[in-house]
């Protein structure tokens, strides 16, 4: 399954993504259904506050990422600067969102 250094690197990533995903949704849904913050993304601010967002969040990205996988040996070589990039900003959003509203 794991047969070469990439393969174990991407799965990583993905792992993360969604690991920072599911925290995303988690910040979110606190942040904004019930602390009353606005949502800054003007893509997700429709959905976030309806069950349309879970499934958004819990189910369709996780689903991606599994179709990342899936598809690994085809595209992914000339993405992987993508995965990483979006990898890592996430994780700096996340960052910035413990530190903005949850640090004392």
């Amino acid at each position: 399954m794991l047969r070469c250094k990439r393969d174990r690197g991407l799965l990583v990533l993905l792992v993360l993504i969604g690991v920072l995903n599911v925290l995303d949704f988690a910040a979110t849904e606190h942040l904004v259904v019930y602390e009353g913050h606005s949502e800054w993304n003007p893509l997700m601010r429709r959905l976030v506050g309806t069950p349309y967002f879970a499934v958004y969040k819990l189910l369709a990205i996780p689903l991606g990422l599994v179709f990342i996988w899936l598809v690994r040996q085809r595209i992914v070589p000339k993405f992987m600067g993508a995965i990483v990039f979006t990898c890592g900003v996430y994780a700096l959003v996340l960052v910035y969102t413990w530190v903005v509203f949850y640090y004392p």
